[in-house]
């Protein structure tokens, strides 16, 4: 069934319920949308100041929760035994929270700990005995049924209630919040959710209580996990010896995810309704970014309201702060105006912000336009002012016990989504060609560059190459470039910039089923981006190679295991992730040099750290 909508009314006021999806998924938290709404004949009155009250059950039926489906965080293969109370308690992942042994629990236990001192730091609690956690951990043996009252969620009041239908089924009640995460308990049984407007002043209704049934609740299925590959170099052409110490190592991940407005059932036909619902989309989206582990995430298509509820809490709870750029032009969808966007997250233990810098293509396109011919200025409107943008931080590695002493070494990380259209070549030529014009003056104050994102733009066209090798892979044309952006330009290429997937490519010793998984023209990946009418390498980590080392990557996926294409109940975005880690090369000498920061004149906007 698709999103589950149901309206009830009174004489003069009426009550809508909306769920994105019918289908409610184990872990993945449901937000159901609720308006009050005046009927046709009455538009005159105002709608009177009303609460929302929220009551979510859980069907009885004769048969015990799947227990069966529960699925150890670690092991996919084994089934959950045990679960951290701590996590549940602190609101992290739920499915990161399960375990099949004790001794799965033990070899975790240090990367629970971590993330357990981070939620508490953001919800301002103090964890300080860790014996006690140990023994807040719930174990059950492999033929002990899992009860029922060790897991409760909601008021203590709400344990006990019930509801019976005149047919004689019976309701739980088991949250009396508006959003409800359905747990192990709930899989294989239909949830419901009643929703009544209760005016503030009289305490009655306005509308009558509305009921929503969902179709019974589901365990998701895993996503296979994917490796980190080492790189074996016998000798890097930067003419530097990387340090070895671990603290000037640090991993990247570059991530377009989707955003909720642009995966509808009708681009997507191929994927379940229920998992392109931005619930849980967003829940798994983050599940993955969690295990990639990596230092710092540069995200793209991130939706605002879904980055304020559920990403940057979630992430937050993780260890990482935050920069978010929105584009420049909101979209209106059913509920509300909304837009999207780029974020750049950063361990805030590893790194802190020093400054940094925001682009917004249209603003760098306008002088060009305006100074374009009367006849012109329409088409040039038209076709240059779009709403992407760049979002560049500079960061510096945090001092931590056991790094050398004196300045810390910097590292200069873009983020960007270029414009989507194959129609505007000329479009995607100006907004690169603008970013790493701004980027050139970065890299020439011996700061290491690193530039992430969704170039929507393929490996040898114009933007790939002007970026990796400093050239134009073709001259543009009237046809490609018809108000003349190539003529206007003074590009200045970065010439130490490469891509990290084709680097991969050159390394010594890659094993025959990863070079498979790359096209061996280009180099790059044969797609980042994977569905039923475009396959394709869209998505790119570039790196200056005279001051980072790569150091590894993280595995491809193989297009024959994605059937139709993405998303899917595995995947929750139609790209794929990429990821590298990366050594400082650079003489600890030249790290003074990185002091000096560098300016940018407009339309970049500088902001620097408080």
């Amino acid at each position: 069934m698709g999103p589950q909508e149901s309206e009830t009314g009174s004489d003069k006021f009426r009550l809508l319920v909306k769920l994105s999806s019918n289908t409610p998924v184990f872990g993945c938290r449901m937000f159901p949308i609720v308006r009050v709404s005046r009927h046709q004949s009455f538009l005159q009155l105002e709608v009177p100041p009303h609460e929302l009250t929220f009551s979510w059950y859980r069907e009885q039926t004769s048969s015990s929760f799947d227990r069966e489906k529960v699925r150890c965080s670690v092991h996919l293969d084994m089934l959950a035994k045990m679960q951290c109370e701590e996590c549940v308690k602190l609101n992290l992942s739920v499915k990161g929270s399960y375990h099949c042994s004790n001794s799965c629990y033990v070899d975790a236990w240090e990367k629970h700990k971590v993330y357990h001192r981070y939620a508490a730091e953001t919800v301002s609690e103090t964890l300080s005995n860790n014996q006690q956690e140990v023994r807040n951990i719930k174990s059950y043996g492999p033929d002990k049924y899992w009860p029922e009252s060790d897991f409760v969620v909601g008021s203590s009041s709400d344990k006990n209630e019930k509801v019976m239908e005149p047919d004689g089924k019976i309701w739980i009640k088991v949250s009396s919040s508006k959003s409800y995460a359905p747990t192990e308990h709930d899989i294989g049984h239909r949830l419901r959710l009643e929703c009544a407007a209760v005016d503030c002043s009289m305490g009655t209704n306005i509308t009558p209580v509305n009921i929503t049934v969902t179709d019974p609740v589901i365990y998701p299925p895993a996503h296979p996990p994917r490796s980190t590959i080492k790189c074996v170099w016998k000798s890097w052409n930067s003419g530097l010896e990387a340090h070895s110490s671990s603290d000037l190592t640090f991993s990247v991940l570059s991530y377009n995810i989707l955003a909720g407005i642009y995966a509808t059932g009708t681009r997507y036909s191929y994927c379940p309704e229920w998992a392109l619902s931005w619930e849980y989309r967003m829940q798994n989206i983050i599940n993955e970014i969690i295990e990639y582990d990596a230092d710092i995430l540069c995200l793209q298509e991130v939706q605002r309201d879904h980055f304020e509820d559920l990403l940057k809490p979630a992430l937050a709870k993780c260890g990482y702060s935050v920069l978010y750029k929105t584009k420049t032009k909101e979209v209106y969808t059913p509920n509300q105006y909304t837009i999207d966007g780029c974020a750049t997250f950063y361990r805030r233990d590893k790194f802190k912000e020093i400054v940094k810098y925001e682009l917004e293509y249209d603003k760098s396109a306008l002088p060009f336009v305006e100074a374009l011919e009367p006849e012109l200025k329409k088409d040039g409107c038209f076709r240059l002012l779009k709403d992407n943008v760049a979002l560049v931080v500079i960061l510096e590695r945090v001092k931590n016990e056991g790094s050398f002493d004196g300045n810390q070494p910097r590292i200069c990380v873009a983020n960007t989504h270029i414009h989507a259209s194959e129609k505007f070549p000329d479009v995607k030529w100006f907004q690169v060609v603008s970013l790493i014009n701004g980027l050139g003056t970065i890299a020439n104050s011996k700061i290491p560059l690193l530039i992430c994102g969704d170039l929507n733009s393929l490996p040898l066209s114009n933007p790939h190459s002007f970026i990796s090798k400093g050239i134009l892979q073709s001259v543009p044309n009237k046809e490609t470039d018809p108000l003349g952006v190539y003529q206007y330009l003074r590009p200045r290429p970065i010439y130490k910039l490469k891509s990290a997937y084709a680097c991969f490519f050159q390394s010594d010793g890659i094993e025959e089923q990863q070079r498979r998984k790359m096209d061996s023209e280009t180099m790059e990946p044969i797609f980042t981006n994977f569905t039923s009418e475009f396959t394709g390498t869209l998505d790119y980590i570039f790196f200056t190679v005279n001051s980072l080392r790569l150091e590894s990557v993280l595995e491809l996926l193989d297009e024959e295991a994605l059937g139709s294409g993405l998303p899917s109940p595995q995947w929750s975005s139609d790209h794929i992730a990429l990821m590298g880690s990366f050594t400082f090369t650079l003489e600890r000498s030249s790290y003074q040099g990185q002091r000096l920061l560098p300016y940018l004149p407009s339309p970049w906007r500088t902001a620097a750290a408080q």
